[in-house]
């Protein structure tokens, strides 16, 4: 019968085939984890990249329609005095207040037909002539007076690269009387572009509609001055498609480095240009990855570790198999030998077959024993026919007792007798027995047990190395980098990893179950019963994910106070499951600060224009709604671009810094809003608040600021440096939005500018 017992060659080779199989499982699941890892990352990225885009659109746009709108005012002006040959000399002032008001703005120049300058913010080019200039030929050739004429960028005197925007003075019959030209410092920019780097890699620019690269923040090796309209190019490829904006993988130039890179040309109807200006805003496209590729190494790492190590184990227990295949087969030889013997059976068995008698009395012996006794206590049967005190000499002393205290129970309830003890034989040492016994009570009063003992040494230590191959896995789960926790049926907590403790710092004895973990982890109940729909959901939907407990997002609240936001998931076995827990509390602080960075001034912390824009919207809608007033003051720095050429760019900024802190002190409401509007200007947004009170508040501010006493010797008010401010406040109706406000408020600052500075222009408006 033994041959039954071995297993058939198929049956060896089982396992393999399930091993393989699971394996190449594990490494499917691992690579659609990383593939989904790795399209996470790049569309995070693209979103990342094409807001930045979207930042620098807006705000050039904005500029340039304010300049764009200077420029339409003094073409109007022109225009009422009669024409260039009626005005010309007479806009000098006017140009220069204009170029005064405008920071990007270097100079402002009107030509006539012929390209000599007529009259200029700078005296000393008056007369000069520039009919070669580029952007003048292509003026002449403009159909429209509407028509903002974007001129090709070239680098000036001192290595900065200047920008050109023009409008056409029309003549008679629709003919060319001259131009309009405002000569940007593209250099302005620089901060604008800086802004918007939220990685010390990335790659800011602007480019010419026809190919040409003017500014570049944030690597060495894409210089300014080239052509990007290259074929192949991302420049080329994103004014091929014929969309406005776009994120595309590849070169910035020939041969460059690949990037991913967001691009929006600035082209609004409104400001009808002639050619575009590109935004990019880009990363090369390997940084981006990794972090990426270091998990993918490490994971891919551990997976081939994790098979060698099942495969090494496999086939440790295929030859223990073989080896006990082979026990059967010698075993099952000599039953083939000893058929006739069949008497002797007994004799032949490993371990010994034996009677053992209690006294009423106490004595014991052994009525009979095989002859395997000899290798199981050392000695011969008949040494142990009379007394059994030598059997017990041989018994480990820590087994002793526990093993006389099993007989004397087996005795009493003539229950069955089952031990597992240790015994000491010399020469051999150590050895591990097992053995069982059924008593019978006979007459007279003693007890007669018919038992067998056998040897289980072997087995016992492979079962004490499989106790510490347990041990190991589990200090290998303690000392993983994720949070592990291991859940029973009844939702008691009977593991926890070391990272988990380091986490929470709660206790097994503080909680010792699920729910009274969640109870101190979501401290609020509301919050708590979210989470609890949330997993509900999620353990709902393991059956259909291979039992995969899909991770979430949550905020948990460990032992100190301290607020973690802890990707949670797991993996359901039964009615058990494996929750672990990855913290990605600095990816969230992370994100936190990309949204400062898209929403707050980076020189003066107080809001940005987009932020401004946003809040404007909002105020506007909740004061139609309750028919609260709403008051706009729009502030301006008095001769700040005097300021910044007399003292330097760091006393600017720190000028800059000094105000919008007088600024928000002065704003004394929770509700009331100030925000850098570019450049040197604030806005000021205060619902609720009528024209009184905003003329008040403005004038308040005006004096706040004065107190400061900052020096400027180019300043006319009073050699410190000081504001004007256009007061605009109104009842929102049904009708218009807040931009007629907001441009109230601009043309009131242009009067208080107008009228010596330092003061408020503004009051009350109709309702729209």
């Amino acid at each position: 019968m033994l041959h039954l017992l071995r297993p058939p060659s198929h049956a060896l080779r089982r396992p393999w085939w399930w091993l393989a199989l699971a394996w190449l499982l594990l490494g499917a699941l691992l690579a659609a984890d990383l593939w989904r890892e790795h399209q996470r990352i790049e569309a995070r990225e693209r979103a990342l990249l094409a807001q930045q885009a979207g930042v620098l659109h807006d705000n050039l746009g904005q500029q340039l329609d304010a300049i764009n709108h200077a420029l339409n005012s003094l073409l109007t002006d022109l225009q009422r005095a009669g024409g260039p040959a009626g005005g010309g000399r007479r806009l000098g002032e006017r140009l220069r207040n204009f170029a005064d008001a405008m920071p990007a703005v270097q100079r402002l120049n009107l030509l006539d037909a012929e390209g000599r300058v007529l009259a200029s913010s700078r005296p000393e080019i008056v007369g000069r002539d520039l009919s070669q200039r580029e952007y003048f030929q292509v003026a002449a050739r403009v159909p429209s007076p509407d028509t903002l004429v974007i001129g090709r960028p070239r680098e000036g005197m001192q290595g900065d690269w200047v920008l050109v925007l023009g409008r056409v003075v029309p003549g008679g019959e629709g003919g060319f009387d001259g131009m309009f030209a405002a000569t940007l410092d593209t250099g302005h920019f620089k901060t604008l572009l800086q802004s918007v780097r939220y990685a010390p890699d990335m790659l800011t620019g602007l480019t010419h509609g026809e190919g040409l690269r003017f500014l570049a923040l944030g690597s060495e090796d894409e210089p300014v001055g080239l052509d990007m309209a290259q074929p192949g190019t991302l420049f080329a490829r994103h004014m091929a498609n014929g969309h406005s904006a776009a994120v595309l993988q590849g070169p910035v130039r020939p041969g460059g480095a690949q990037y991913m890179m967001a691009l929006r040309a600035v082209q609004s109807e409104a400001l009808r240009m002639d050619r575009p200006l590109v935004v990019e805003v880009g990363r090369p496209w390997d940084p981006i990855f990794a972090d990426w590729r270091t998990q993918a190494r490490t994971l891919v790492l551990a997976y081939l570790l994790a098979g060698l190590a099942a495969a090494a184990g496999l086939l440790l227990v295929q030859r223990r198999q073989r080896q006990l295949n082979a026990q059967a087969l010698c075993l099952e030889a000599e039953q083939h030998r000893q058929q006739d013997m069949l008497n002797r059976l007994a004799e032949s068995l490993p371990g010994v077959l034996y009677q053992y008698q209690v006294e009423p009395d106490g004595r014991s012996h052994f009525p009979y024993a095989s002859p395997g006794v000899a290798d199981i206590y050392g000695y011969q049967p008949q040494e142990l026919r009379d007394d059994a005190a030598p059997v017990f000499a041989r018994i480990h002393p820590d087994d002793l007792q526990p093993g006389l205290g099993r007989i004397q129970e087996s005795a009493r309830t003539l229950g069955d007798w089952k031990s597992e003890y240790r015994v000491i034989l010399p020469g051999r040492g150590e050895r591990w027995l097992s053995g069982q016994a059924r008593p019978q009570r006979l007459e007279g009063g003693a007890v007669l047990w018919h038992g067998y003992i056998h040897d289980v040494t072997d087995a016992k230590q492979q079962a004490l190395r499989l106790q510490d191959t347990e041990r190991v896995l589990q200090q290998l789960m303690s000392d993983m980098p994720v949070g592990l926790c291991m859940v029973d049926a009844a939702r008691r907590i009977y593991f926890r990893n070391r990272r988990f403790l380091d986490h929470f710092g709660y206790s097994e004895t503080e909680v010792p179950t699920l729910h009274e973990w969640a109870l101190h982890a979501y401290p609020d109940a509301d919050y708590r019963a979210q989470v609890a729909r949330a997993w509900g959901q999620a353990m709902a939907q393991a059956p259909s994910q291979d039992g995969v407990i899909e991770a979430r997002p949550y905020r948990v609240t460990a032992r100190d106070g301290t607020q973690h936001v802890m990707d949670i998931g797991g993996l359901v076995f039964g009615g058990h499951f494996l929750a672990t827990f990855q913290d990605r509390t600095e990816q969230q602080a992370h994100s936190e600060q990309l949204h400062r960075l898209a929403y707050v001034d980076g020189l003066t912390s107080v809001a940005n224009r987009r932020h401004f824009d946003q809040a404007l919207q909002a105020e506007w809608r909740r004061c139609r709604r309750s028919g609260q007033p709403l008051a706009v003051l729009l502030l301006d720095i008095d001769h700040f671009k005097q300021y910044n050429d007399l003292y330097g760019h760091q006393q600017g900024d720190a000028c800059l810094q000094a105000v919008a802190q007088v600024l928000r002190s002065g704003l004394s409401r929770a509700h009331d809003f100030v925000a850098r509007y570019g450049g040197e200007e604030f806005v000021c947004l205060l619902p609720e608040c009528d024209a009184a009170g905003a003329l008040h508040k403005a004038q308040a501010l005006c004096r706040a600021v004065q107190a400061l006493g900052l020096e400027h010797a180019a300043s006319v008010p009073g050699g410190v440096v000081t504001i004007s401010v256009g007061v605009a406040c109104q009842v929102p109706g049904p009708e218009g939005g807040p931009e007629v406000l907001l441009r109230r408020a601009d043309m009131h600052l242009y009067r208080a500018k107008s009228d010596g500075r330092n003061r408020t222009v503004g009051g009350a408006e109709p309702p729209i």
